[in-house]
């Protein structure tokens, strides 16, 4: 009798481990972007923006708690098992920071497609360019947004609007509906032109995929693009590498880091 109580009871048990190994795999798998396969499942933190806008500053700030100056990178910054100076003690993250030049930004795209467990995506901006001179730093966004809103959930955002102790930065809310404004620009264009070539006899297969993110991100629908209307969540925040004004972009990633 014993040992039958035994046998039912390794039996469970065997059932119990194998039962969350398979939810473990499963959402894991849920969490890849079909496909591409995967090189990183650690907690990830990414930065990212156009070249100039301070990424590389912020990076050094918050693995070293000093400014340096800066020259345009090739290569990703990486800081593996990073952890939060200030507030959350105990976990611990990867922190990427790719370069944001035109034809690097294929490092990011591919660090997007292959990566599981993204926290959130800082998109460093200058706060003290004009707002009508967005266009192709809205343009960079909307690439990154097909990307990470193809994600169960998407990925939350925080536009860090660097340079905001400048007497000529633009407030956060600006420059968010600035960037909203233009990538909604962009959207109709992208839409005009694959009318264009469908009218023209058919897509090729890269065509196809750049066009599913849009199509997952409702970009077809014929209504305003806004934010909002993302998976993700997308902020946009003021701080200043330079002054050392960064609490409350550390504040966006804590709060991001135990979700």
């Amino acid at each position: 009798m014993i040992e039958l109580s035994n046998t039912v009871l390794v039996s469970f048990l065997v059932l119990l481990i194998t039962t969350a190994l398979l939810l473990i795999v499963q959402k894991n798998s849920a969490n890849i972007i079909p496909g591409h396969k995967v090189t990183n499942r650690d907690p990830t933190f990414i930065i990212a923006g156009p070249s100039g806008s301070g990424k590389t500053s912020l990076f050094n700030m918050l693995t070293t708690d000093t400014f340096k100056p800066t020259v345009m990178s090739q290569v990703p910054n990486v800081a593996e098992d990073y952890m939060l100076p200030s507030i959350t003690k105990s976990f611990k993250f990867k922190l990427l920071e790719f370069p944001g030049h035109v034809k690097l930004r294929y490092r990011l795209f591919d660090a997007l497609k292959e990566s599981t467990s993204l926290k959130g995506l800082i998109f460093v901006v200058d706060s003290t360019v004009d707002p009508q001179k967005l266009t192709e730093t809205a343009e960079f966004l909307y690439d990154i947004l097909a990307l990470t809103e193809r994600f169960p959930e998407g990925v939350g955002i925080m536009i860090a609007c660097n340079k905001s102790e400048s007497f000529s930065a633009r407030p956060p809310l600006k420059i968010r509906e600035a960037l909203e404004k233009e990538i909604g620009k962009h959207i109709e264009r992208k839409a005009k032109s694959l009318s264009a070539v469908n009218k023209a006899g058919g897509v090729s297969g890269e065509n196809n995929e750049d066009e599913s993110g849009a199509a997952s991100l409702e970009f077809q629908s014929g209504r305003q693009f806004t934010f909002d209307a993302l998976d993700g969540n997308v902020d946009a925040i003021e701080g200043s590498v330079l002054k050392s004004q960064i609490e409350k972009w550390e504040c966006w990633i804590d709060e991001r880091s135990v979700n």
